[in-house]
C-alpha cells in the first residue's frame, strides 16, 4: 500500500513540474493550443503603404481557410497565433455561395478605402484561377 501511495505522489509531483516548467512564451508540453496555421501569402504597396495578406487555416478536422489583411507587419504569438496588432480585414475563403461546387480564386483585389477591403473574384475554370488557396496573390 505504501508503494502505491509513493508512486501516486511521484506522478502528481512530476505532472506539476511539467505544467509549471514552461516559460511564459512556451507552449504547454510542446503542443500548440491553437490548431491554426499561418502563412504570409503576399504583400502589396498601395499609396506608399504596405499591406500584408496572410492565410489562416483553422480547425482540427474540418479545415477552414481565412484571408487576413494587415496594414503593418504583424508578429504572432508562437502558441496561440494571435497577432500583436488588429486585423484590417478578414474573410473566409468559402464565404461566397455563388460557386457551391469547386471554386478557384481568379482575383484577389485590395480595396483599402472600401468596407470590403479584400474582394475575391471566383471562377470554376481551373485554368483561369488559382487551384491551391495557399498560392493566392494580390491581383496587380
Amino acid at each position: 500500500m505504501e508503494i502505491k501511495t509513493i508512486l501516486k505522489s511521484s506522478i502528481i509531483v512530476l505532472f506539476y513540474f511539467l505544467i509549471t516548467a514552461c516559460g511564459q512564451n512556451d507552449c504547454r508540453f510542446g503542443i500548440d493550443i491553437a490548431a491554426d496555421q499561418l502563412r504570409l501569402a503576399d504583400t502589396i504597396n498601395d499609396n506608399n503603404k504596405t499591406y500584408y495578406l496572410y492565410t489562416r487555416t483553422t480547425g482540427w478536422t474540418d479545415k477552414i481557410v481565412f484571408f487576413e489583411l494587415y496594414d503593418k507587419k504583424p508578429e504572432f504569438d508562437p502558441c496561440t497565433y494571435q497577432p500583436d496588432i488588429k486585423k484590417l480585414y478578414m474573410i473566409d475563403y468559402d464565404d461566397f455561395p455563388e460557386y457551391p461546387e469547386r471554386k478557384y480564386v481568379e482575383k484577389m483585389i485590395l480595396q483599402p478605402d472600401q468596407p470590403e477591403k479584400l474582394k475575391i473574384i471566383y471562377t470554376t475554370d481551373k485554368t483561369k484561377g488559382v487551384e491551391n488557396v495557399y498560392d493566392v496573390k494580390f491581383t496587380r
